[in-house]
């Protein structure tokens, strides 16, 4: 009996030194996992045991995170464990224990709380020689971790402090890769500049190699415009158009079938301008909120810089439009008659005002002879660019069989015959030409076109209607010719269908008769006066227009007495 109290003393001192010596270790760890290492190698060795586990518990995820793992081979260090709150302050053993810590060979827990906030624990197995854990062993071991309480709950704020300067050095960072980045994107408008930036800055700043870039477009559809390393054609448009928050791929979902890893949104004034898809990080580390806020603003800058490059672009393309329909106009310009023939007994007018740029409808008036004299007028299919071009056939063809002895009906023949062979299938031309002779007499065909009206001085009113089809649609067709003579006062209108046909205000069109009663009643006027008056009466019926509805083409010949 003796001897027994200097043992009992002599391992009271041995453990309290061990504790002492302990304290001093563990204080003198700064980083945690190195603390939290030292402490379950403590435990373990003090208590004989080969299996143990430090746990630590994240508030915000409200789940326990293994820090540091020994012997167990079922899960690994950093790995999430699912656990009951554990709301013990002592040791907890045997059935107090959570299911999923037996699993795992669990047989001894010591919560590690600072303040009554739980902080983490240590985990431990059996004892290596069997048996129970001895109250004094027990003691100890909760002692230790006791003291280490304050010094845990110290390494996690110096964990959050160090993390939260990591964070803010990133966001810096990220911040001054931002601002270079609009710097470069501001620096150029060519598109495929700024996607290329777009690609090296994931590449650089995300470590990804595989994305897929969608831009908005009208109607709801999407364009891809730029992607990475990856065989994928364009995704799914009902699964574009539903991206209206931060998509994780799912194992076999649409996102995983096209090796990509998450969708993003890209948007701007609470609109969705674009998707952008990319694939898993080269490290296989998880996308966090910082760079998906990163993602956010490097979208955002690269769909303003394309889409100010598409601005650039259009503006570009419009005035080279412009430019080349400036030219096209100088042309037809040229192919109209720069003034009109003097002709013995007759007096001429004209009139003609192309829709666009340039136009579609055709007038010539050429002294083929001294005793002859061409009238035509024409209309093209189409408008702009192209019914210009037609028009310079036409022109093209009139003036090249001029000096040819040709009946009028065969040069409209042959006129065909080039048109045909020369133009598509669904352009055509509508005509009327005539040949005017000294003595008033008046030779015509009408190649499809709205038939003159000639108005006689006693108020008879004829349609110059012979000839034969549209000019360029059927091959080697006859045409046959008409035949009048004028007295003085008598007048002809040829007109195309931008005069009869144009809309007024009330979607009506001004028809031939409104334009057939408006020169009778004024038929003793100059062909001059009517043609202004003829003007005058469309403004009126149609109000106000921008541009015209159709090419407005007008000639008014009238026999004099001399």
């Amino acid at each position: 009996m003796k001897k027994t109290a200097p043992r009992a003393e002599q391992a009271q001192r041995y453990d309290l030194q061990a504790l002492f010596q302990t304290s001093q270790a563990l204080s003198s760890s700064s980083e945690l996992h190195s603390f939290l290492g030292n402490l379950l190698l403590t435990a373990m060795g003090r208590l004989l045991v080969t299996r143990g586990i430090a746990l630590l518990y994240d508030s915000g995820e409200r789940k326990w995170h293994a820090v540091v793992v020994k012997g167990i081979r079922e899960i690994k260090e950093g790995d999430y464990l699912e656990l009951p709150p554990l709301t013990q302050d002592a040791v907890a053993s045997g059935d107090a224990l959570p299911a999923a810590l037996r699993s795992l060979g669990i047989h001894l827990l010591l919560p590690i709380r600072e303040e009554h906030e739980q902080v983490g624990a240590i985990a431990l197995g059996n004892k290596l020689i069997g048996g129970y854990f001895e109250k004094t062993e027990l003691e100890f071991v909760q002692s230790m971790v006791n003291m280490s309480a304050a010094a845990v709950r110290n390494s996690l704020i110096v964990e959050k402090l160090r993390q939260a300067n990591l964070d803010l050095d990133n966001t810096v960072q990220q911040l001054n890769t931002l601002f270079e980045l609009s710097k470069e994107f501001n620096a150029t408008v060519d598109r495929e500049r700024v996607l290329k930036i777009f690609s090296f800055a994931l590449m650089g700043h995300m470590v990804v190699q595989n994305h897929l870039f969608y831009l908005k477009r009208p109607e709801n559809t999407f364009e891809l415009v730029s992607s990475g390393r990856t065989s994928a054609d364009a995704l799914d448009l009902e699964f574009l158009s539903s991206v209206e928050d931060p998509v994780r791929a799912e194992p076999g979902d649409i996102l995983d079938q096209n090796n990509m890893a998450i969708a993003l949104p890209i948007q701007q004034q609470g609109s969705v301008h674009g998707v952008l898809c990319l694939g898993a990080k080269m490290n296989r580390a998880p996308y966090n909120r910082k760079d998906i806020e990163f993602l956010y603003a490097l979208g955002s800058l690269a769909v303003t810089s394309i889409q100010n490059a598409e601005l650039v672009e259009e503006r570009i393309a419009r005035q080279r439009l412009e430019e080349e329909l400036r030219m096209a106009r100088e042309i037809q310009r040229n192919l109209l008659p720069a003034s009109i023939p003097k002709i013995p007994g007759l007096e001429v007018a004209t009139l003609a005002l192309p829709s666009r740029e340039v136009g579609g409808d055709y007038f010539d008036i050429v002294s083929i002879t001294k005793d002859r004299t061409l009238f035509m007028i024409a209309d093209v299919t189409g408008k702009g660019a192209p019914a210009a071009l037609l028009m310079s056939s036409i022109h093209a063809c009139t003036h090249v069989m001029l000096p040819m002895d040709l009946t009028l009906q065969e040069a409209i023949e042959r006129t065909n015959s080039v048109l045909y062979e020369n133009t598509a299938a669904d352009k055509f031309i509508t005509a009327f030409a005539a040949i005017y002779y000294p003595d008033r007499s008046l030779s015509f065909v009408n190649a499809g076109h709205e038939a003159p009206l000639l108005i006689r001085a006693n108020g008879e009113v004829e349609h110059l209607e012979d000839g034969g089809p549209l000019l360029g649609i059927i091959p080697s067709v006859p045409y046959f010719p008409g035949y009048i003579t004028l007295a003085p006062d008598d007048f002809i209108v040829l007109f195309t269908d931008g005069v009869t046909e144009a809309m007024g205000e009330a979607m009506e069109e001004y028809t031939e008769q409104r334009l057939l009663d408006l020169l009778m009643a004024n038929r003793s006027c100059s062909p001059t006066a009517l043609i202004e008056l003829v003007q005058n009466d469309i403004e009126n019926f149609t109000g106000p227009v921008a541009a015209l509805s159709d090419d407005r083409t007008l000639i008014i010949m009238k026999a004099t007495d001399t």
